[in-house]
């Protein structure tokens, strides 16, 4: 029987595994001779406990890292929530009344969510900003130079909008001027009789 042993293979252990391997070694080694000998390793740990003792200081060492790691990730997590929940509004009424007139649109459908060009800069703006998020990874598209794609609302933007009724009255007036230019613009063209979303 021949096991290969990759040292590195080792460190990417999975987090369950690597406290077992810590627990049963640290057992092995801190129990006290009349348990251990009970269990039938005394000329195990005798023979091989340096190696015991290394494979416990490594194993608890990379539990005690990743544990750390872990703790510091969800904390900072929890306060980049924080700041990005009271910085919610103001970023909102920073957008520009195209921008607001998307999200109204979106916010004026049961589900939320609408299809909205794939090209445009302002749909890729509200994207990053994490204001709108596709709703798919793969749609089918008919034209290829106007394609557009499935977007729905943050939740953390519908909340905004529900609980600020000022808010909602500055995106819906946003709405109208947006439909408003539209029609006047296209008054001609019966393709677009209003405001695109």
């Amino acid at each position: 029987m021949n096991l290969d042993f990759n040292l590195a293979d080792f460190f990417k252990l999975p987090t369950k595994i690597m406290f077992a391997i810590a627990l049963a070694s640290g057992l092995i080694l801190f129990l006290p001779d009349s348990i251990v000998t009970k269990m039938y390793m005394v000329d195990f740990r005798n023979k091989y406990g340096f190696a015991i003792g290394l494979l416990f200081l490594i194993s608890f060492s990379i539990l005690i890292v990743t544990v750390l790691v872990s703790v510091y990730k969800y904390f900072s997590h929890l306060y980049f929530m924080k700041k990005f929940r009271a910085t919610a509004k103001p970023r909102l009424q920073g957008l520009n009344d195209y921008q607001k007139a998307i999200v109204y649109s979106l916010y004026m459908e049961d589900n939320h969510t609408g299809e909205l060009p794939l090209h445009d800069g302002a749909v890729k703006l509200l994207k990053q900003n994490i204001i709108i998020t596709e709703t798919t990874n793969q749609y089918a598209v008919s034209d290829l130079n106007n394609a557009v794609f499935p977007y729905m609302l943050q939740p953390w933007v519908i909340e905004e909008l529900q609980k600020d009724n000022e808010l909602l009255s500055t995106f819906h007036k946003a709405f109208n001027k947006m439909n408003d230019k539209y029609k006047f613009q296209n008054q001609y063209d019966a393709s677009y009789p209003h405001f695109p979303y």
